[in-house]
């Protein structure tokens, strides 16, 4: 349930973004491409990063997760963090010049909970596997 709440609270970063990214494109009206304005490439760029990282971040999450071993407050640590990173990036990219101190924070707090989770989801079931086969080969 963890990982379904922030799952809620990055799709209303993911509403935001697309909001912008519409109201963005009829105010230059581009319906496609970005045209000769940086405005529309910088949100699609961070609607496009958005949608590259979360779903595996989501989904490595409910894994971990979903095994229980984990204890509930690291990994409500590390959803914080991404979300906090996400929401840092797009900030970045809001208005008319972008803020690198944002853009910056949002992409540490982004890939180092990604870094953790991935090696969580790899280490997690060979512990598991582990565990089982000394209990099966006594």
């Amino acid at each position: 349930m963890i990982t379904l709440f922030f799952a809620g609270l990055l799709s209303l970063i993911f509403f935001a973004i697309s909001i912008d990214t519409i109201k963005a494109r009829r105010k230059h009206q581009i319906s496609l491409g970005y045209g000769p304005h940086n405005e529309i490439e910088q949100i699609v760029s961070a609607h496009a990063n958005f949608v590259a990282y979360v779903p595996l971040f989501l989904i490595l999450n409910y894994g971990i997760e979903s095994s229980k071993v984990i204890p509930t407050s690291l990994q409500i640590t590390l959803l914080t963090v991404f979300f906090l990173g996400r929401l840092f990036h797009y900030l970045a990219f809001r208005g008319s010049k972008m803020n690198f101190p944002f853009r910056i924070w949002g992409m540490h707090m982004t890939l180092w909970p990604l870094l953790l989770s991935s090696c969580a989801s790899v280490l997690i079931p060979l512990w598991l596997y582990s565990s089982m086969s000394s209990l099966i080969s006594f």
